[in-house]
């Protein structure tokens, strides 16, 4: 899963006022590193985050769900870069339904390494750069992501809750961009 518009800078350039989720192909996450030719993109952009993979079922009978309670469900934090891409010429004139229909312009992810004692990290202070050619192009913190990634996982199980559906051991969540898009 990926959720998006979880920083108010992104619901800003995106006109949309609430998170929403969105789709990830497992075919399209790469681990660690990738080479990507830019002729299969209509116009890449790549966002900073922090990703989740579940140690354990979240069901949707357990709802709602808090940051603090959906902790004990995430196995591994890693920073992310989700590659997006914008194939049309105004997304602001297609409306909301058909940017959840396209899964926010999802073109896969680069995940980092799982790190097993996230715990010991404070995810709402860590601070992601975006950086393209060496240049800083963006930064932000984890809090800015709905005030901490764990309250964006919490968001996706309750949404999710509320259609009947459940989170599962071993998904992977990319908790929302840390930076506008670059």
């Amino acid at each position: 899963y990926k959720i998006a518009c979880t920083a108010s800078a992104m619901q800003e350039l995106l006109g949309i006022d609430a998170p929403c989720v969105g789709g990830m192909l497992a075919a399209n996450v790469r681990d660690r590193e990738a080479v990507l030719p830019l002729s299969n993109f209509v116009h890449v952009g790549v966002e900073c985050e922090v990703a989740m993979r579940l140690a354990s079922d979240v069901a949707a009978a357990g709802a709602p769900y808090t940051g603090d309670g959906i902790a004990e469900h995430v196995e591994a934090c890693m920073a992310a870069a989700e590659i997006v891409d914008n194939r049309y010429e105004d997304f602001r004139g297609f409306g909301v339904p058909s940017l959840i229909a396209d899964d926010f312009f999802c073109a896969g992810a680069v995940v980092g390494e799982a790190v097993r004692n996230w715990r010991e990290i404070d995810l709402a202070g860590v601070t992601g750069t975006t950086r393209i050619n060496g240049a800083e192009a963006g930064r932000g913190r984890g809090s800015d992501v709905m005030g901490h990634p764990l309250e964006a996982l919490a968001w996706l199980a309750n949404t999710l809750a509320g259609r009947g559906r459940s989170l599962k051991r071993g998904d992977l969540v990319l908790t929302g961009s840390m930076v506008l898009v670059q």
